[in-house]
């Protein structure tokens, strides 16, 4: 965080923190499902704004997410629990 210098930067670290929540509320038992979809919508758009402007993000878990065909609901389901 302390090291963002500009707008692409800081778009890369706040979508990093959105898709670390999107994790968190996966993994519950009991997932609020409103806030869940809220935050992969959030993330979805932040990264296709990424991939609109050209902003790098291969070390974050956006690249996981694009690795695993760039829909952030595809890549949150990985940490579901099973019901």
């Amino acid at each position: 965080m302390h090291e963002i210098r500009d707008a692409g930067q800081a778009l890369v670290y706040i979508t990093d923190c959105t898709l670390a929540t999107v994790t968190d509320l996966a993994m519950r038992a009991r997932p609020p499902k409103h806030e869940l979809l809220r935050q992969i919508g959030i993330a979805q758009k932040a990264i296709d704004w990424m991939d609109q402007f050209g902003v790098d993000y291969s070390k974050t878990r956006a690249a996981d997410v694009k690795a695993l065909g760039g829909k952030v609901e595809d890549w949150a389901a990985q940490f579901k629990q099973n019901a």
